[in-house]
């Protein structure tokens, strides 16, 4: 599976600027998928083919991948998790989706996660896109929904 979502980074000639800027931007994009691998398997049960990248960017970017991070806010909520669920959306899903786990829980936050995704938006990690979008000619389905909207 790791194999399928590794990019090819190859440099044309003759090089140009942008080639340059491509090769390194698909180098990055090879780093983060390989960097997040374990996470390939559980997330290829929630999310379809071509959105499993996104989602470890997403996670990459929210959390460096780690299960148990927790990083305050300045309204004194927190974020908390792979995916960073902010207290606020997490109790506003809790009776939604009769969540009985917790946000540190990889697979109830990836199934809470792909479910607000594709069923809400993916405005909930909109503020860090600036960190996981990638060039619009890549985006998956449920990015490009977001960036239309």
């Amino acid at each position: 599976m790791l194999e399928a979502i590794i990019l090819t980074c190859v440099l044309s000639s003759p090089i140009s600027l942008d080639k340059v800027d491509e090769y390194f931007s698909c180098k990055d994009r090879n780093e983060i998928i390989i960097y997040m691998q374990e996470y390939i398997p559980l997330f290829s049960e929630y999310f379809k083919p071509n959105d499993i990248e996104t989602a470890l960017r997403i996670t990459y970017c929210e959390s460096r991948g780690n299960p148990n991070a927790v990083n305050k806010n300045k309204d004194n909520s927190y974020d908390k998790g792979l995916w960073q669920f902010n207290d606020h959306t997490w109790n506003w899903l809790k009776p939604k989706l009769n969540i009985q786990q917790d946000r540190y829980d990889i697979e109830t936050s990836t199934a809470v996660a792909s479910w607000l995704i594709y069923n809400d938006t993916i405005n909930h990690w909109w503020p860090s896109a600036f960190c996981w979008k990638i060039n619009l000619k890549t985006y998956t389905s449920f990015e490009l929904e977001r960036f239309l909207d």
